[in-house]
């Protein structure tokens, strides 16, 4: 299969020898990513990747753009990457939050394809992001998308451990008829599938994240490690793929109510898993938990640093040491696609652990099986941690 027909003329035009090399090479991707039948679906991170691959099950299989150890915040894409969006009948991605260089690329490369922001989606919920060293400055706990019901592809009516705390904190308790603030609304997901030039969010959404925006508050972009809001992004996944392949509409839906099963057995585990260690204090690399941690209960007292390309100020760093000092932090956790030293330093005479989380999957396999297996690492890493240091 030749990619170039898929580029503008003008593209097409400036690729030299090095252009051609990515333009074969996204072209096995293509020929051997998905079915020839399937809609050509284009993710960015290895957890939405999962996702999408988990709901097309069967059908076809999703392509990915940062891949491996890349970080999602200083990512550039390649020619070859480039061409992946030219392509596609559908991308799906966070958003701008967390992939600001993502923004120009998707809107002019992708702009025939239905392009969902997935912050956005129905039944998506979102925590502020904390602020300072130590989380201390301004209480984001609230959750800024309790508007919104999950809109999952079938009924969750269960308990989670740990969310009852989050529900007085302005979260979700469960999945409960999807009541939000007392207001009951239970949607059903085959009304929420939206694309970028259509979001169909009731009044009630529109002023929630107005709100928040108003206040200056902007949103934790991490919202695949809340597994409520995993279930959530397989229901929108399922009902746009539903409205661009009408003929495997069912498939699609069918596969997202097997996902969601999956997850809330899963959550169940953690939640068990993690009860031991619920109270005991530990410090992240960057503030890329808050979702997990808020969902079961299980907060983190500060982070290394403000961003996992940036360095961190000798301040930052002294306001570290004495939060360990001071709280008797059991673990402080780097992440595999950063330098440890920085975690080095801030261990440093003290008798806290290193331990490691790691928000995307790096080491994990690509498919289906990687977002729950995610999920569980972060369980069983801070378990491990936590629980040796008692």
């Amino acid at each position: 299969m030749s990619i170039l027909p898929l580029l503008r003329p003008s593209t097409r035009a400036g690729f030299g020898k090095t252009g051609l090399v990515a333009a074969s090479f996204a072209a096995a991707m293509l020929s051997t990513g998905a079915a020839a039948d399937a809609p050509s679906v284009v993710t960015t991170i290895k957890p939405l990747h999962s996702i999408a691959s988990a709901v097309m099950d069967g059908i076809g299989k999703p392509l990915i753009l940062i891949d491996g150890a890349s970080s999602p915040h200083g990512f550039a894409l390649k020619p070859s990457q480039a061409i992946l969006l030219q392509g596609a009948d559908v991308v799906f991605w966070v958003g701008p939050e967390l992939t600001p260089s993502l923004a120009k690329p998707i809107a002019s490369m992708a702009d025939n394809a239905t392009v969902i922001e997935l912050m956005e989606a129905p039944g998506v919920s979102h925590l502020g992001l904390r602020e300072g060293a130590t989380f201390d400055s301004h209480d984001h706990d609230h959750d800024h998308g309790d508007a919104h019901d999950h809109g999952s592809a079938h009924d969750h009516d269960h308990d989670h451990g740990g969310e009852e705390s989050a529900h007085e904190t302005g979260g979700h308790s469960g999945h409960e008829d999807h009541a939000h603030d007392g207001e009951g609304h239970a949607h059903d997901a085959h009304d929420h599938a939206h694309d970028h030039d259509s979001h169909e969010h009731d009044a009630h959404d529109d002023e929630t994240h107005a709100d928040a925006h108003a206040h200056g508050e902007e949103r934790d972009a991490h919202i695949w490690l809340n597994p409520d809001n995993g279930i959530a992004i397989a229901a929108a996944m399922a009902e746009t793929l539903a409205k661009v392949d009408p003929d495997n509409a069912e498939a699609y839906r069918s596969n997202a109510t097997a996902f969601a099963d999956r997850i809330e057995a899963l959550e169940k585990n953690i939640a068990t898993e993690l009860e031991p260690v619920k109270g005991r204090n530990f410090i992240v690399f960057h503030d890329a938990y808050h979702h997990f941690e808020h969902h079961f209960d299980i907060e983190a007292s500060g982070s290394v640093t403000v961003s996992p390309e940036a360095l961190s100020s000798a301040d930052r760093v002294t306001q570290i040491r004495d939060r360990i000092a001071d709280l008797d932090v059991a673990c402080v956790f780097q992440e595999p696609q950063f330098e440890a030293k920085l975690v080095d330093v801030v261990l440093e005479g003290s008798e806290a652990r290193a331990g490691t989380l790691d928000p995307l999957g790096t080491d994990l396999q690509n498919g289906p099986d990687l977002y729950p297996e995610l999920l569980s690492g972060l369980a069983k890493s801070l378990a491990d941690c936590l629980g040796s240091a008692s």
